[in-house]
C-alpha cells in the first residue's frame, strides 16, 4: 500500500478538479472553511481505516487491505455521504458522490498498483485479490517494523510522485494564467 503520502496528494489532485464546480464556503471574519478539502483528504484515507484495527490486534495481514477496499463497498459508502450531503445542503448528491467516490476508488486502484497481495477490489461478490500487471508504488512494508530501511526507498519513490503531481498542477496553472493574460 501506498503511504498516506501518496494517497493525500492523489486527493488533493481531486479537490483541485472539483473545487472550480464548489467553492469553499466563506465566513465573515474566519475566511474560507476548507471543507471539500477535508472531504477529499478524508476519503482518500478512509479505505485504511481498517489498518487501525490490525495496528491494535498486531496482525496487519489479517485485516488490512481486504472489506475496505473493496470498489462496492467504497460506492456504498460515497452513496451514503452524498445522500447525507443532499439532505444537509439540500443539494449536491451527484457532485458529493462523485467527489467521494473518486477519492475511495482512487486509494483501492494506488493499492491494487502496490507490491503485494492485492486488494479485494469485488468483494463481498469474491474474496479474490486483484493487482495490477504493473507496480506504480513501491509501498509500506509494515511486516518489517516502523523503522525499516526499505521504507526510505517508499518515502523516496512517493517524494517523486509527490513533486510531479506538484509540477503538474503548477504547470497547469501557469498555462491557465498566461492564457487568460494573452486574451
Amino acid at each position: 500500500m501506498p503511504s498516506p503520502i501518496a494517497h493525500l496528494t492523489a486527493g488533493y489532485v481531486i479537490y483541485r478538479m472539483a473545487r472550480r464546480h464548489e467553492p469553499e464556503p466563506v465566513v465573515k471574519g474566519i475566511g474560507p472553511l476548507p471543507g471539500l478539502l477535508l472531504v477529499t483528504a478524508g476519503f482518500s484515507l478512509l479505505p485504511d481505516v481498517d489498518s487501525v484495527v490490525g495496528l491494535l490486534t498486531g496482525d496487519f495481514g489479517r485485516y488490512h487491505n481486504n472489506a475496505t477496499h473493496s470498489l462496492l463497498v467504497g460506492t456504498a459508502v460515497s452513496l451514503l455521504f452524498g445522500a447525507g450531503m443532499k439532505r444537509w445542503r439540500g443539494d449536491g448528491f451527484r457532485f458529493w458522490t462523485g467527489v467521494a467516490l473518486a477519492c475511495y476508488g482512487l486509494h483501492v486502484l494506488m493499492d491494487a498498483a502496490t507490491w503485494g497481495r492485492g486488494v479485494m477490489a469485488l468483494w463481498p461478490l469474491t474474496d479474490n485479490r486483484f493487482r495490477f500487471p504493473f507496480i506504480l508504488f513501491y509501498g509500506l512494508h509494515w511486516s518489517q517494523g516502523w523503522l525499516s530501511i526499505r521504507h526510505l526507498w517508499t518515502l523516496f519513490t512517493e517524494l517523486l510522485f509527490v513533486l510531479g503531481t506538484v509540477l503538474v498542477i503548477f504547470l497547469r496553472l501557469n498555462r491557465r494564467r498566461l492564457r487568460k493574460s494573452k486574451g
